[in-house]
């Protein structure tokens, strides 16, 4: 559901533990100029804080993903170490998608301390940073280069159609701007991933039955890691004047997961994650379906 879901990444070096547990906001100008919007394109100043504010599942969400956008430098330098030999997978990677996820992290971080500007994100944020960067290492990468990238077609689903659901949702205008946005890079990071997995194929030749085993091992994996990572610290830190209460979490967890579901786009999330199996026609219009009820009850469950 957050990143990628839907939400995560590796940094090269973990050498020094105290600048990993800082946001990484400094973009180099290189990287900078390859943007495709600035957060200076946002006018945050005409954010409409009361048509979120009542809406603390809508808020909640807009946190935990900010979280793991934030925390995307540590999946980053993994990916480049993996894809090392490949200089055009590498450079894109370190040059466009990290600054690009980065990007997200931080617009995400402003709305929210424009609109909710009581909710400590720092303090929050390090909670998170410190259990999700023990989720972030090399083991968890696909051994098989091209089996990686349909991995990350499935992250990259999952972000795309996180922030179309936000846009679907929000009240405020300048929120269903923003998440547009996202949506779009995070659609173009999948067309990237799903170019240089046929790439891949080329030599590797990887079954459908091995991208399928790829396809639902990452769609699980995102839930338990990522989103529920996000969710749970960011609720944590709304309630972190009262004792720990396991009810109230899944209380809020069961709302959250209600806004997802109600304006969440099935149909194109079934696309993207079936396009890496090349499957006839005939055969993704019989398969469609199902995968759309199985998504549905990831959301729910």
């Amino acid at each position: 559901m957050v990143r990628g879901g839907n939400l995560g990444r590796l940094c090269l070096s973990q050498s020094d533990n105290n600048s990993m547990m800082r946001p990484t906001m400094s973009i180099s100008p290189l990287a900078q100029g390859a943007l495709p919007w600035h957060l200076e394109d946002i006018d945050l100043r005409h954010a409409d804080a009361k048509a979120v504010r009542d809406d603390e599942p809508l808020l909640l969400l807009l946190a935990a993903s900010s979280f793991v956008e934030s925390a995307s430098h540590l999946y980053a330098g993994n990916l480049v170490e993996h894809f090392g030999a490949d200089a055009e997978v590498s450079a894109w990677l370190a040059q466009h998608w990290e600054p690009e996820e980065l990007q997200h992290g931080r617009a995400l971080r402003a709305y929210v301390a424009r609109v909710w500007p009581d909710y400590d994100w720092e303090r929050a944020y390090a909670a998170f940073f410190g259990e999700y960067s023990a989720l972030c290492t090399p083991e968890e990468l696909q051994p098989v280069r091209g089996l990686e990238l349909v991995a990350r077609c499935v992250v990259e689903t999952g972000t795309a159609t996180l922030y179309q659901t936000i846009s679907r949702h929000a009240r405020d205008p300048v929120l269903r701007a923003l998440t547009a946005r996202i949506s779009r890079d995070e659609i173009g990071h999948y067309r990237h991933f799903y170019r240089y997995f046929r790439a891949y194929q080329r030599t590797e030749r990887n079954s459908r039955l091995r991208a399928l085993r790829t396809i639902v091992r990452r769609v699980l994996d995102e839930r338990v890691e990522d989103a529920e990572c996000g969710l749970r610290h960011a609720i944590a830190e709304r309630y972190r004047e009262s004792a720990p209460d396991p009810a109230r979490l899944g209380a809020m967890t069961v709302r959250i997961r209600a806004l997802v579901r109600d304006a969440y786009p099935y149909e194109m999330a079934a696309r993207m994650l079936l396009k890496p199996l090349a499957l006839p026609a005939l055969l993704g219009g019989i398969i469609r379906p199902p995968l759309i009820l199985a998504a549905r009850w990831l959301i729910l469950g």
